[in-house]
Formats: C-alpha cells, structure tokens, sequence
C-alpha cells in the first residue's frame, strides 16, 4: 500500500536492484507483489462485503496495552512510509559504518 514503510522499503530495494542491473528480478518481485496485493484484497472483501458466518468469531475489545502498541506500531508504519528519508539515510551510512 503506497505511503507505509512496507511499501517505501519494496520500492527502495527494487529501485536498488534496477540500479545495479537486476531489471528482471524487479520484474519478478513485482509480479509476486501484484499476486500477494490480491491474497490481501480477497480478506477485505471478507471482513468487510460479506456477512458473518452465524457460528463466525466473537468479536472482543483488545486491552489498553495491546491497543496502544497497535497504534505505535500504526503511526511508525505510516511516519516511515510518508517521510523514509531519515531512515534510508540512516541505512545508507551503516555501509560506509560497517566498512
């Protein structure tokens, strides 16, 4: 999904990849990407335009704690997605670093 840290870092290493001559590699992690984005909009459809299942889960209010690392976990994923470049200028210093 464009604008999450998943999205930002798949771009990142494809762009890497086409840089250093992998051009079909990219084609192929695409492809992959493509087939797993429609796995993932099957579940919405599920969750959302269907109705329950009458013996279907129960539906319970997760505690304080677990809601609150869900919504850290929430706001990095969509921080690192819209403004990477801290990071990605972090990841491209530990090369130079690690030498």
């Amino acid at each position: 999904i464009p604008l999450t840290s998943g999205f930002t870092g798949k771009f990142a290493v494809f762009q890497a990849a086409i840089e250093g001559g992998s051009t079909y590699l990219v084609i192929v992690g695409v492809v992959c990407s493509a087939i797993a984005a429609f796995f993932y909009a099957r579940v919405v459809v599920l969750m959302f335009f269907q109705e329950p299942a009458v013996e279907g889960p129960i539906v319970v209010i997760p505690p304080p704690l677990t809601s609150a690392v869900l919504a850290l976990t929430v706001t990095a994923t969509v921080l690192l997605g819209v403004a990477p470049q801290l990071l990605l200028r972090v990841a491209g210093s530990a090369d130079t670093f690690i030498r």
